[in-house]
């Protein structure tokens, strides 16, 4: 029986998340389930793929990633179950799965077609309920893949456009691809290209080195560190550095070593 995880924009004052868990624990009562979060902000792909990216390697092998950031529900996207060597991902093809398109070892790629693993009735708003959830239910009791449709290429499936990171000898041109809920600023710059003596600039502002926390920085001033993504973060200690520059998804910024 494999883990389950759910990583969905619904937020927690609808019942929608609950919904998904109820269909799950109706087909597999002894189902485990647990969030990733359901607070992907609405219809953010690229939000959901980065927390994606940064958090399923951390669950068992074998658990089923099911991710609901569908703002084409109802339209001709086609739904999928990824397999790779270590995973199950259960999903709209939207560009949720670009990280894992790009890094895993894939498998097989399914369309999910065969309709008696959906529940009876599917509404054209809510295929987390009445798609996703039944083939991830029924997946964790061990069910063939190839039982839930039909194998596409993986070349059918979308990716995200690639932020920019661009390195030269003394500079790194890169962008912003990811604010989390303390306002840190995570930008596409590797922790391991990174030197202590560095320089940078964002929407203007400035910051000089790399701390080792984020005590070891005054209360004022946007200062960087190597965060626990593999990414290096722009942060204001007990601030929120995003909300005060004005910070969004695909800001542009840039790292001189000194």
């Amino acid at each position: 029986m494999s883990f389950i995880t759910l990583t969905t924009d619904f937020g927690s004052r609808d019942p929608f998340a609950g919904i998904l868990k109820g269909v799950i624990y109706s087909i597999n009562p002894n189902a485990k389930i647990t969030d990733i979060t359901n607070d992907v902000s609405p219809q953010n792909i690229q939000q959901a793929n980065f927390i994606l990216k940064t958090s399923y390697r951390f669950f068992p092998k074998n658990s089923i990633h099911l991710c609901v950031v569908d703002p084409g529900v109802g339209s001709a996207r086609k739904p999928l179950l990824i397999e790779t060597s270590d995973y199950f991902f259960i999903g709209p093809n939207n560009g949720i799965f670009s990280t894992i398109i790009e890094t895993e070892n894939i498998k097989q790629v399914i369309e999910l077609t065969e309709k008696k693993y959906w529940l009876p009735e599917v509404s054209q708003t809510f295929h987390g309920r009445d798609i996703f959830a039944p083939i991830a239910a029924f997946l964790s009791q061990g069910k063939n893949p190839k039982h839930f449709g039909n194998q596409i290429n993986v070349n059918e499936l979308i990716t995200l456009p690639k932020l920019e990171m661009r390195q030269n000898k003394n500079t790194i041109a890169a962008q912003v691809q990811f604010i989390d809920h303390f306002g840190n600023i995570i930008t596409n710059i590797p922790n391991d290209i990174l030197f202590d003596s560095i320089k940078g600039t964002i929407n203007n502002h400035n910051f000089d080195g790399l701390v080792q926390s984020f005590s070891g920085s005054n209360d004022k001033n946007l200062s960087a560190i190597k965060g626990s993504s593999g990414y290096m973060e722009i942060f204001i200690r007990n601030g929120n550095a995003a909300h005060t520059i004005n910070a969004k998804f695909g800001d542009k910024l840039t790292v001189s070593f000194v």
